[in-house]
């Protein structure tokens, strides 16, 4: 009887903890750092030989939708969660665009499927790149084959 209760309590524990890879697939996998791009400094010029990707026009549309989104004081960054909800995959790649203080900055991080949609890992831009005041930001979703821009949203930095 005694091993009967600790097979069931240990079949409990591993349902519980298996529950958190719906909430986040890849626990525990390194996140890629974003990238960011600051429109203020002119990129080096010289030949590109990457391929050219699609015409976002061309792509089949993504719905993108920011779960949340703060101004986080104590860390010194703007954070922004979000997700694509039309569709799940992996490859693609979410960009925070702040735009204020006649400013453009961006972040870029990785995307990657979930059960029902597509998440962005969390997108930080540090506020001392950010100009004071009022500004916005969205946040675009852009694969091989898909492309979305989510609404405006405000922000005061």
């Amino acid at each position: 009887m005694r091993k009967l209760g600790i097979l069931a309590t240990s079949a409990i524990l591993i349902i519980t903890l298996s529950g958190c890879s719906l909430l986040y697939p890849n626990w525990g996998k390194p996140t890629n750092n974003p990238t960011k791009t600051n429109t203020d400094t002119p990129l080096p010029t010289g030949s590109d030989t990457s391929t050219p990707t699609p015409d976002p026009t061309d792509k089949a549309n993504a719905v993108v939708e920011i779960i949340d989104s703060y101004v986080d004081n104590s860390n010194g960054i703007l954070q922004v969660i979000a997700q694509v909800t039309n569709f799940s995959e992996d490859g693609g790649n979410c960009t925070l665009t702040f735009t204020g203080g006649g400013k453009t900055i961006t972040a870029t991080v990785t995307a990657e499927s979930n059960a029902a949609n597509t998440q962005c890992h969390p997108l930080e831009i540090p506020l001392g790149e950010l100009p004071k005041g009022s500004g916005s930001f969205t946040v675009t979703y852009d694969s091989a084959s898909k492309h979305g821009v989510s609404s405006a949203t405000g922000v005061t930095i």
